[in-house]
């Protein structure tokens, strides 16, 4: 085996080791997600930051009926509680859900429940709570005023359904500007995401002694383990891993990686070099943590492409077929001969 057959193989086996932590990370990650419901918690920051800080908005954004059904329930179908005794508000609202939530907001701001009926709207109040709106937060004002259509302030139409067309336009404007700002904080909740993940990986990492530098060393040394790892390899999937967190240094051993802290002895001095060393391995697994495990799946079947098509041997030129027997002499010449 060549060098580069080797190093294609220690690369597989230390990316199976990383793609192993990354679920353990992520089981992590859900339950620390769902017991903070951060999720919410950052679409609702979003939202306030659409609304330009005005968190009264914000307050009567999720007061909005077809926002509370987005909340989420437990088993009894009432709204979840966080451990703080508050309502755990959604962590997913659609873009329909949030234009129709702010129509409403519009059409029922300043109105008493009741006395605004059913088919009949007031755009003249609804411009003018726009106007009070941009008086009380410029910033806000400006955006509010992107999604109203071209009314005609003057007028006032008291049936909805004639106002159909500047509806859809005012909620199709709505649902764009939701989207376009989700688009932003799906990438910095992403951001956050990763950061969290780094930390959660590197945890992991020094709980269970998991150095990728000594597992690269480990995989080098032997091919037998390299061979191991790429069998595992060729069925695993996103998942693959330990069922639990408290699994994960057993997982690692069934697979004879050098993980945990009983497989090795300790430098006896705190200052030796060799803590340095160790400390850039977990560095090293925790920035791998980070990435998650659908990367490190895909750079992993990619590999393993890589390694069956290496084996590939070019195949031999085929033999040269014999030449085709003579025919057999006519039946004059073998007269002829007799």
């Amino acid at each position: 085996m060549n060098n580069l057959d080797a190093i294609l193989e220690v690369a597989i086996g230390l990316i199976l080791t990383w793609l192993i932590l990354s679920v353990a990370t992520m089981q992590v990650q859900d339950i620390i997600s769902d017991w903070l419901n951060r999720r919410a918690r950052f679409l609702e920051k979003s939202i306030l930051e659409m609304f330009q800080g005005e968190q009264d908005l914000v307050d009567l954004f999720y007061e909005q009926p077809v926002i509370k059904a987005f909340y989420k329930k437990n088993r009894k179908g009432k709204p979840r509680k966080n451990i703080l005794g508050r309502l755990k508000k959604p962590d997913y609202i659609p873009n329909e859900a949030f234009a129709e939530a702010l129509f409403e907001m519009f059409v029922n701001l300043g109105t008493e429940e009741g006395v605004l009926q059913e088919d009949t709207i007031s755009l003249e109040r609804i411009i003018q709570k726009t106007e009070e709106m941009a008086e009380k937060n410029k910033d806000l004002g400006y955006f509010i005023r992107r999604l109203l259509p071209d009314f005609d302030e003057k007028k006032s139409i008291a049936k909805l359904r004639k106002t159909h067309n500047q509806v859809a336009e005012f909620k199709t404007n709505a649902e764009n500007w939701f989207d376009a700002s989700m688009t932003k904080a799906s990438f910095w909740y992403k951001e956050h995401a990763k950061t969290l993940a780094f930390f959660i990986g590197l945890g992991l990492a020094i709980t269970f002694n998991v150095d990728s530098i000594r597992i690269t060393e480990q995989l080098w040394r032997e091919p037998t383990l390299r061979q191991s790892l790429i069998a595992q390899a060729q069925v695993a999937d996103e998942n693959t891993g330990a069922k639990s967190v408290e699994e994960l240094e057993t997982y690692y051993q069934d697979l004879h990686l050098p993980v945990g802290w009983g497989t090795e002895n300790m430098p006896a001095n705190w200052f030796d070099w060799a803590w340095a060393v160790k400390a850039l391995g977990f560095a090293i697994t925790a920035l791998a943590a980070m990435q998650g495990a659908p990367f490190w799946f895909d750079i992993l079947k990619n590999l393993l492409k890589l390694k069956g098509g290496s084996k590939k041997t070019e195949a031999p030129p085929p033999a040269a077929s014999a030449p085709p027997p003579a025919p057999p002499p006519a039946s004059s010449e073998i007269e002829a001969v007799g």
